[in-house]
């Protein structure tokens, strides 16, 4: 897991559209304004951006 600097990143929570009550925690790169990281599975597990990280901007 990558340790991300407080002054450079900051976590957003986005609300799943699917599961109702569940949250993703995109971390998201203040610099470019884009997402770099995501607690769901589909980025833990599989490293696919997920729809929370998409909201936010993702860059392949």
């Amino acid at each position: 897991m990558v340790d991300y600097d407080l002054g450079e990143y900051e976590t957003i929570m986005i609300e799943s559209k699917i599961r109702e009550g569940v949250f993703h925690k995109v971390v998201k790169d203040l610099k470019s304004g884009k997402a770099v990281s995501c607690s769901c599975k589909c980025w833990s597990k599989g490293n696919k951006p997920c729809v929370g990280m998409r909201t936010v901007g993702f860059d392949n």
